[in-house]
């Protein structure tokens, strides 16, 4: 099949890669004309394991291609999938603005009839919308344009496997004739198929990752606790996760959720049943909840070890490991935190940042704070000297670092582990005062 994937950000480029595997003959289309050179070029423009090779084995292949030429990528494809950003607005809702333009940009080439998929994360009813929008700026009866609803699921570090072995494929729409040659995609792959109309697929995705996101700030709430009475948290989530009504995925205490997905999808959500008149008080605690959990976390730092004019190492700055995505990052909200506390030097490092201008700081950051942030490409550079570390981020690499060698150029060997990634017992039996998140020690 010929298809167009609109948007060549994480998720399109993703799509557009997966689905050439797969054997269709795929166009990824993008406005930023740079953007499409490099892809072309065989440059993946974020980090993602797996995806590189790919993106140059299927160039060569033929069955990939990369354009910012709008016309030939609407024309030259019989299915157009929809993947551009869905950002959150000031008051929470998504801001659909990107989606208009697609839009827009697709009913000027027309030329035959279209399927139209919706990748995005939209609002519930926004297919709905998009269909009764296309009828008003196409003659409909002479190119029938169908739109079907087809959100993603993907784990950012994960996206490949999460792509050829989907847990499920939503596909929600109208006309059954579209709804199965959005199926006949996917006909090489094994998977559980959930047909519906337009609302329950847009649902589906808002409300699995507003689960998700309940998980992990139930757990964080639950790691308070636990803190309090010497119980060990790890302990508590795998007695937990072993009854299969609950499962163990998501159950890892921290220093709390970030990323493109569950900030904005809860904070939608929010706004969508205020909207309907349904306030989602769990929603709202899950978000509360996730909120302070930086600061509950740089609280317990400071009962262990005076902040204020100290020299902290930092790893990691993306929100999870194995991705570049900055967005919503727990790791900066750490900096951010202890520079508001006074820390007198941060070293950063992370292996996807090379400065501190290629962080993505919150807008209110004063600018004069960053002064005494530096980023380093060595741990050892920023553990030297340190009178803390902290581990914002659970790259693999971090728990294979010398750190007994290290706890000696340490200037106070403190350690605080705000993803409980490594061991406490092996930590302390190296040279390091080490905190985690409620790991059998009350505060």
């Amino acid at each position: 099949m010929k298809v167009t994937v609109v948007g060549s950000g994480y998720v399109g480029t993703t799509t557009a890669l997966v689905l050439a595997s797969l054997g269709h003959q795929v166009i990824g289309y993008d406005i930023d004309a740079g953007k499409v050179e490099r892809l072309n070029n065989g440059e993946l423009p974020f980090t993602e394991p797996g995806l590189d090779q790919m993106l140059r084995d299927l160039l060569g292949s033929g069955r990939m291609t990369f354009t910012s030429d709008s016309r030939s990528a609407v024309t030259e494809s019989e299915v157009l999938m929809i993947s551009v950003g869905t950002p959150s607005m000031p008051n929470g809702g998504a801001d659909l603005k990107y989606l208009r333009q697609v839009l827009d940009t697709i009913a000027a080439h027309i030329n035959e009839p279209k399927i139209i998929v919706t990748k995005s994360t939209v609002p519930i009813g926004t297919n709905r919308w998009m269909k009764e929008r296309l009828s008003e700026i196409i003659d409909m009866q002479t190119y029938p344009v169908e739109v079907v609803s087809n959100p993603e699921f993907l784990r950012e570090g994960e996206a490949l496997y999460d792509s050829l072995h989907p847990s499920r494929t939503v596909i929600g729409g109208e006309n059954e004739s579209a709804m199965d040659k959005v199926k006949g995609l996917y006909a090489s792959l094994q998977t559980t198929y959930v047909v519906c109309n337009y609302e329950t697929a847009e649902m589906i995705k808002y409300a699995s990752n507003g689960f998700l996101a309940a998980k992990i700030s139930f757990i964080n709430e639950m790691a308070r606790l636990a803190d309090r009475v010497g119980a060990d948290i790890r302990g508590v989530a795998q007695g937990m996760g072993l009854d299969p009504r609950i499962s163990p995925h998501h159950l890892y205490a921290g220093i709390g959720y970030g990323g493109s997905c569950f900030p904005k999808d809860v904070d939608e959500l929010l706004y969508f049943g205020t909207q309907q008149g349904t306030e989602l008080e769990l929603l709202r605690q899950v978000k509360r909840i996730n909120d302070s959990q930086i600061a509950w976390f740089a609280d317990k730092m400071q009962s262990v070890l005076p902040l204020e004019g100290k020299r902290i190492a930092v790893l990691g700055v993306a929100f999870k490991e194995n991705t570049d995505d900055q967005r919503e990052s727990p790791g900066i909200k750490m900096i951010e935190q202890l520079l508001h506390r006074g820390v007198q030097e941060i070293r950063v490092v992370d292996p996807t940042v090379e400065s501190v201008e290629h962080i993505h700081w919150s807008k209110g950051i004063d600018r004069k704070m960053l002064s005494r942030v530096n980023v380093v490409t060595e741990a050892s550079e920023a553990v030297a000297g340190a009178h803390a570390v902290v581990l914002a981020t659970p790259w693999p690499q971090f728990s294979s670092y010398p750190w007994e060698a290290w706890a000696s150029i340490a200037e106070t060997a403190y350690f605080f582990d705000g993803r409980n990634y490594l061991d406490p017992a092996e930590m302390r039996s190296k040279g390091w005062h080490f905190t985690g998140i409620a790991r059998g020690e009350t505060t």
